[in-house]
């Protein structure tokens, strides 16, 4: 196999014959090199496999297209997928069926499981809870006893049941251990529940001795794509097809991990990584312009020095720092300054760790609950007609005509506390069923060249047609009280709720693997984010934090232009860092 295009660090990634760990720096062509290698290694091994897996579903059918034409590496014995479909296929299967004679049903979460929420009963099965939605098992975390340990509560459980649910904590993880338990034994395996699985069957004497020499027979070697993602219990697998004689080939970047919610350990990797006989560097960065690479170089932690080696070498751009002091100032600031270097707002990305940052900064007006009903039902229409909102706005649109379309059947209920999804249950009403009348009713009206009177008039007289089934219908009065025409003030803004987004616009995590040629990167005002203060804090004092590790891979995804939109009240802060980590800057 010709390696001809591939630069000096891919081809030894390419052509190791150890086990090994490369650091890539952004925009390095690691799944290219990984690739390479996979097509190379297929055709060397003439009995066994070669596995090649990641961390998401896109990366995955990424690494299938690149295959292209090539079919016969994509079939058995070798492995191309997931490491949750890795773990299902040749661990928890083989050794679940084993143990419980019958074979595992997988799901992607609790939710999907059968019994995936419950409600604390007393002795008189009365609610300890009442007025909450149910207890979800995604809000525990899991050791590999199977014990719970509550992790997350979500805002929306309230205020009061929160502190009720925090006084019942020794019975609530009891519960979720319980029914961890049972739905293990029932035959429902989730993806958290398999990776507990895997970690506990590989660590057991016996359970290594069953399925140890199958994985030797099967596979010659394993490629981890995104190996910073690796948990407690990637690790303990990757080791233990090490001990099978299985080559282990990690490839990733420690500073990209920003997945620690989600159970990553960058430091446990570090240390697994250390310990793999080769250590490799891919330095060329063939995406970034000499700015951005210096600003990656300033943000990362770890000891890679990356150097622009693509076709933005010779770019002599500076990352920018423009000075804010309201979100919806930075639009028009930046598509001027993207004028100047010739791209389009179509060019362009603005990111932020909190999505409501980058929506205001991207000119995308947020429709607030409570506000207007009858314009929320116009901003659902807009975004759903549009196909310049991606699904998360308009999902974001349409679960606030749900919530309203609830607060309009309870209008003469009391509701008390009750979450959104207990008023639903009581009320009898499908969520599948919620989401397509939101659906309908939004689509139906369109508020363009409508006057506010006319609009709201056309909204009450659909609400009245309702054929609600089985529900009790809601009354005229309610009706008219809630869904009255916003004020003038209100509907002038209808135009905003028009408008495509000036720029396009996403969350950091929302765009990890993604390139574009210019970034707007928020850095908002502290008040309104405490990450701000947090990784300015760890960037100024060399700390290793994920907030430090968001900004670096924000920050790492442009190409040719990198603008830094701070609040007026760090500007000189970012730029006193910007001097000092040797980045070529200009402050508008």
């Amino acid at each position: 196999m010709t390696t001809i295009d591939l630069s000096e660090d891919q081809k030894a990634l390419v052509n190791a014959t150890d086990s090994l760990f490369a650091v890539a720096c952004p925009g390095a062509g690691k799944t290219r090199a990984m690739v390479t290698r996979f097509l190379k290694r297929t055709a060397e091994e003439p009995r066994k496999g070669i596995g090649l897996i990641s961390f998401t579903n896109a990366a995955v059918d990424e690494v299938r297209r690149r295959c292209g034409s090539d079919n016969e590496a994509l079939r058995a014995p070798n492995f191309v997928g997931t490491f949750d479909s890795f773990l299902h296929r040749f661990i928890v299967t083989p050794l679940y069926t084993k143990h419980y004679k019958k074979p595992p049903r997988y799901v992607q979460s609790w939710k999907d499981a059968p019994t995936g929420s419950f409600r604390l009963l007393g002795p008189n099965q009365r609610d300890l809870i009442p007025g909450s939605e149910p207890i979800q098992m995604g809000w525990f975390d899991f050791d590999l006893n199977g014990r719970a340990r509550l992790a997350k509560i979500p805002q929306r459980f309230g205020k009061v049941q929160t502190e009720t649910l925090m006084s019942l904590k020794v019975q609530a993880e009891d519960e979720a251990s319980d029914r961890f338990g049972h739905l293990i034994r029932a035959g429902t395996v989730t993806c958290e529940a398999g990776r507990i699985l895997a970690g506990v069957w590989v660590r057991d004497p016996k359970a290594r001795q069953a399925i140890g020499p199958l994985l030797a027979a099967r596979f010659s070697e394993v490629i981890v794509d995104e190996a910073q993602d690796c948990g407690e219990e990637e690790l303990l697998v990757l080791g233990f097809l090490r001990s099978c004689g299985v080559r282990v080939v990690m490839v990733g970047d420690i500073d990209q991990s920003i997945y620690e919610f989600r159970s990553a350990t960058p430091q446990a990797v570090s240390e697994f990584a250390k310990a793999l006989p080769v250590q490799l560097e891919l330095r060329d960065n063939f995406r970034s312009s000499p700015a951005i690479s210096a600003f990656n170089n300033g943000l990362r932690s770890g000891p890679l020095v990356e150097a622009s080696s693509g076709k933005n070498a010779t770019l002599s751009t500076p990352v920018h720092v423009l000075e804010f002091s309201k979100l919806d100032e930075i639009a028009p600031a930046v598509l001027r300054i993207a004028e100047k270097y010739k791209l389009a707002a179509t060019d362009l990305i603005v990111l932020s760790h909190a999505e409501a940052h980058s929506m205001k900064a991207a000119g995308v007006v947020d429709v607030e609950s409570g506000t207007s009903k009858v314009l929320e039902i116009a901003d659902a229409g807009f975004k759903l007609r549009s196909t310049d909102f991606d699904a998360r706005a308009r999902l974001k649109a349409l679960e606030k005509v749900e919530r309203s379309t609830l607060r309009l059947l309870t209008a003469d209920t009391k509701t008390g506390h009750k979450g959104f999804d207990l008023i639903r249950e009581e009320l009898g009403i499908e969520a599948r069923w919620l989401r397509e009348f939101a659906v309908r009713i939004s689509i139906s009206l369109d508020a363009a060249d409508k006057t506010r009177d006319a609009f709201a008039e056309e909204v009450r007289n659909v609400l009245k047609a309702v054929d609600w089934h089985h529900l009790d219908p809601p009354t005229a009065r309610a009706i008219g009280s809630m869904y009255k025409a916003p004020s003038e003030k209100a509907w002038g803004g209808i135009v905003h709720l028009r408008q495509s987004p000036l720029i396009p616009y996403s969350t950091v995590h929302g765009v990890k693997g993604l390139e574009f040629p210019g970034v707007v990167l928020i850095i908002p005002e502290a008040p309104k984010s405490k990450a701000t203060e947090e990784v300015l804090d760890a960037w100024e004092s060399d700390l290793d934090t994920e907030a430090r590790r968001v900004l670096y891979v924000a920050g790492s995804r442009a190409e040719e232009l990198l603008m830094l939109a701070v609040h007026t009240s760090y500007s000189d802060r970012v730029a006193a860092l910007l001097h000092a980590k040797g980045v070529p800057y200009e402050r508008t």
